[in-house]
């Protein structure tokens, strides 16, 4: 986890080299991913399929795969399949790609040996509790800058103004109690009216959107503080009952919680 973040502007920033000697395939077609990923290409090849489309990786090539896509990917060791993987997530109060549309994507590589040196600087530093790890907030900006600046955002779906201080309370407290009367005097809405048009715009309901979220970060917290208990983490996350949390993870995650962690990395 980063330390030195008096903003707390992360609830994950992660620097990974993955090497695989053989080939081998992670199918998460079905379990959307929890965090941001940036993926270096070193060595061997990858095949991608997202969304209907398949993108092939060399080395020298840099994959952008957003939170919540869902992909299969294929890494073929030629003789071996060597990638280097910047996880990221924003807390939830201060995420500049909350609610946007992007696809996974090969992004342009011709600033691949720069941004690199600053992957590896962040690798080197990520845990560091003094300056240094000031100078790691420098690095992975200076990749987000240069990459997100490139990326392909789709348009979303305008959401009626008059609900975005509902979105935003949710986004800031989905681990804590919400009553749809508190969200719609937000709104300057009456209750009904404020149910009807969250969901004729978003196709959920209030409540719902908030598990989802919560479940979201949950299965974050779960790949990455493989330490804390599952109750623990539950908790944090605002679930009282463990029955509960593990029904509607499986629900949306499409296994339980323990399942889960055991089965996934965090690429």
């Amino acid at each position: 986890m980063f330390y030195a973040n008096p903003q707390d502007t992360f609830s994950l920033l992660s620097s990974i080299q993955y090497t695989h000697t053989q080939n081998t395939t992670y199918d998460y077609s079905k379990e959307p991913r929890p965090c941001h990923n940036f993926v270096f290409m070193l060595e061997g090849s990858a095949l991608v399929e997202s969304d209907g489309e398949t993108y092939r990786m060399q080395g020298g090539d840099i994959l952008f795969i957003p939170k919540n896509t869902t992909y299969l990917a294929r890494w073929i060791a030629e003789p071996k399949a060597v990638f280097h993987s910047l996880h990221f997530s924003f807390h939830p109060k201060n995420d500049p790609l909350f609610n946007k549309n992007i696809p996974v994507q090969l992004l342009p590589n011709e600033d691949f040996e720069r941004l690199y040196a600053h992957l590896k600087w962040i690798e080197e530093k990520q845990f560091s509790k003094n300056v240094d790890s000031f100078l790691v907030l420098s690095a992975f900006y200076a990749i987000c800058g240069t990459l997100l600046a490139k990326a392909k955002i789709n348009p979303v779906k305008t959401v009626n103004k008059t609900l975005s201080p509902a979105l935003l309370y949710i986004q800031q407290n989905y681990a804590a109690q919400i009553e749809v009367e508190t969200l719609a005097a937000l709104c300057f809405l009456s209750p009904s009216r404020f149910h009807f048009l969250f969901k004729q715009q978003l196709g959920t309901s209030p409540i719902v959107y908030k598990n989802q979220l919560a479940i979201q970060h949950t299965a974050q917290d779960l790949l990455y503080n493989k330490e804390v208990s599952i109750r623990e983490i539950s908790e944090k996350h605002g679930f009282s009952s463990m029955i509960y949390f593990e029904r509607l993870f499986k629900k949306i995650m499409g296994k339980t919680p323990s399942a889960y962690r055991k089965e996934n990395t965090l690429l």
